[in-house]
């Protein structure tokens, strides 16, 4: 029942935004980018995210299995490799990322960012659950799950995040640098760290947790501005990508002058 209702929910949001998107913003120009234009739009992604999440089996076995075990609670290895994983989502996704994040005198508006940072995370984190659920139903050998949710997950968060999320959703908060700094040493190894936690213990709520926590810290850290937010703000860089489409490619100083922190 929890699953029906859960996917009826999340396609009936996802269709009103959706027209609500078509008709009030879809003549948006690319270069222009406003707080409730990319609420609506992230709204819509996050819509579809519940939506696989639920489909796919991934948040019906979230809820019906526990954080963790008492096994595991006494096991000190368990216990170790949790440690780790949340001293580098801490030294990642509060430290590291916000250091190479662009704000342009974005101000904080703490609830609303945390709002953003929930939801975005519980349904991203829900959607890599679900790749990697839907391996796990067909795939018994637990590295080869591994490897196949980690292409998974790094093939879409790189065309959604430089094709979709970095142009219409986030306001411009990188540079070609920042972008291969936060690659390198966030997102890869907290993808790595995480799904190899997952891929041991199968423990759904704390893999989701992880993302929660780094897709708070990020909302926060580039002061992503609540949807009734009044002003100009910067319409992230693009380049021509695959098939000329417009890509993220990250704020230059040589074309649009210095860089305001």
């Amino acid at each position: 029942m929890l699953r029906e209702t859960y996917i009826i929910s999340s396609f009936l949001i996802g269709i009103v935004m959706v027209i609500f998107y078509l008709i009030k913003y879809r003549r948006t120009p690319i270069d222009v980018w406003k707080p409730e234009i990319a609420w609506t739009r992230a709204l819509i992604y996050f819509s579809f995210c519940n939506l696989i999440f639920a489909a796919s089996g991934a948040l019906e076995h979230l809820f019906t299995n526990p954080l963790f075990t008492l096994e595991q609670a006494s096991n000190p290895l368990w216990i170790t490799y949790l440690i780790i994983i949340f001293i580098y989502v801490i030294i990642a996704y509060l430290i590291i990322w916000p250091s190479s994040t662009l704000k342009f005198d974005r101000k904080y508006q703490f609830g609303s960012q945390i709002l953003f940072g929930l939801i975005w995370g519980f349904s991203t984190g829900g959607l890599f659950l679900s790749f990697y659920h839907l391996w796990s139903l067909v795939i018994l050998i637990n590295w080869v799950k591994f490897i196949l949710a980690l292409l998974s997950i790094s093939l879409w968060q790189f065309f959604i995040h430089a094709y979709f999320w970095d142009i219409y959703v986030s306001p411009e908060h990188d540079t070609p640098k920042s972008i291969l700094v936060k690659t390198i040493a966030c997102h890869i190894p907290n993808a790595l760290l995480s799904l190899g936690f997952l891929t041991i213990w199968n423990n759904y709520g704390i893999f989701l947790i992880i993302f929660i926590i780094a897709l708070v810290s990020t909302t926060i850290a580039q002061r992503f501005p609540a949807p009734w937010t009044k002003g100009n703000f910067h319409a992230p860089m693009v380049k021509p990508g695959i098939f000329g489409l417009p890509y993220g490619s990250g704020y230059e100083e040589n074309i649009y002058g210095s860089t305001t922190k």
